[in-house]
């Protein structure tokens, strides 16, 4: 059992997210960070607006200095949304140079971006600081550069310091969790033959939204044949008796979170087939194999040789990764199919408190369908403990 808060300390994980983005940069020899990354400013400071439309207008951003003042950067006239935050010392209205809204003056806009930026870094960091980006867009960049301001990538400290969570967070995480888990539940409610895909994808949104959610990073709710090969997005298609329904909830719940779950089981009143069961039952092997396997101080590529061995008519038809990390999206770590090692995996460790997803596809190479499950695990001292009771299906197994 999980020692969690009752009740969440805001302040308290504000703070611990504030200090732990300021011990990171450090660590990477940055003065200061400007953070345009919707994930990375909200974890700094906590503030959110309009999440996935800043994701690609870069409208908002915030300078985070080692040492002194938090300045956000807002949109318009939203700068009334920070009033209420601890973290945050001052805000101003942001400068853009999108082109829809700068036109041929994008560049005289970028310009004027970098100006108050390096007058705020020098100020508060002293000339010669080392600034820190999460983003760059190639204006911005140009006129950063052409004042010979010092720059560093600021993704690698800012996936660093998300990756272990206090307990606080944990504790957000799981309710999160138990959100998404009633979201399924209710879309089992209404999911029968005859329905489609879209309509029990709007039925898990419906109630993740109706509870504090905030909206789906994909659209991956499919049956029968879009099960194999995965990654097929939610369409019209009509659910027939005794297929397989396989979804990825993917939903950003409560207080931003990623809750990632996903879940197979067969629509109507038939019986899984024997080549049901065997999809199932490997994807249940391998997601328990795999789980079991992480403890704090575990390096990436001990877990590749360790994980579990897949069969080699499912090789081909592989998931991108065997876990990845969690909080308010897709984070680090992420480990990577052994066959994948040499182009892509990274070195690391394991550490207690990382939050992560064990991942599972099975899918014959020409099968008519395929299983993908997946279970979300806070790594404590003692090994993984499981952050949702979503249930699987026993009696397949």
């Amino acid at each position: 059992m999980l020692d969690l808060p009752n009740i969440i300390d805001e302040p308290k994980v504000r703070a611990y997210r504030l200090n732990r983005t300021r011990e990171l940069m450090q660590q990477f020899k940055m003065d200061a960070v400007v953070l345009f990354d919707p994930l990375n400013l909200r974890y700094a400071t906590g503030c959110r607006n309009m999440q996935v439309w800043t994701s690609h207008h870069l409208a908002r951003y915030v300078f985070v200095p080692v040492e002194g003042p938090v300045v956000l950067f807002d949109y318009g006239g939203a700068l009334h949304l920070s009033d209420h935050l601890e973290t945050i010392d001052e805000a101003r209205p942001a400068r853009s140079w999108d082109y829809f809204g700068s036109g041929n003056r994008a560049e005289e806009h970028a310009n004027k971006w970098a100006d108050e930026i390096v007058d705020l870094l020098h100020k508060t960091c002293g000339k010669g600081a080392t600034l820190g980006l999460d983003r760059a867009d190639l204006l911005p960049m140009l006129a950063m550069q052409h004042r010979g301001i010092k720059m560093k990538d600021a993704k690698g400290p800012m996936e660093l310091a998300r990756a272990v969570k206090s307990m606080d967070e944990v504790a957000i995480i799981k309710n999160s969790m138990q959100v998404c888990t009633d979201a399924i539940a209710h879309m089992r409610k209404f999911a029968e033959p005859g329905v489609t895909e879209n309509y029990l994808l709007a039925k898990m949104n419906e109630y993740n939204m109706m509870h504090g959610g905030e909206y789906q990073e994909t659209r991956l709710l499919n049956s029968g044949h879009h099960t194999n090969p995965w990654f097929t997005e939610t369409s019209d298609k009509k659910i027939a008796n005794g297929e397989m329904l396989v979804f990825d909830s993917d939903l950003i719940g409560p207080d931003g979170v990623f809750a990632d779950q996903t879940r197979a089981f067969v629509i109507g009143d038939k019986k899984p087939t024997d080549e049901q069961r065997v999809l199932y039952n490997h994807a249940f092997e391998q997601l328990q194999h795999n789980m079991e396997l992480l403890r704090p101080g575990m390096t990436f590529e001990e877990f590749g040789e360790r994980s579990w061995k897949m069969h080699d008519i499912y090789v081909p038809n592989r998931y991108a990764e065997m876990i990845h990390g969690i909080g308010f999206g897709v984070e680090y770590p992420v480990i990577y199919y052994p066959e994948d090692h040499e182009t892509w995996q990274y070195s690391g460790t394991f550490e207690e408190g990382m939050c992560v997803c064990v991942e599972s596809y099975i899918g014959p190479v020409g099968g008519d369908e395929g299983v993908k499950l997946e279970q979300p695990v806070l790594i404590t001292k003692n090994g993984p403990v499981a952050l949702t009771d979503c249930p699987f299906e026993d009696e397949y197994l």
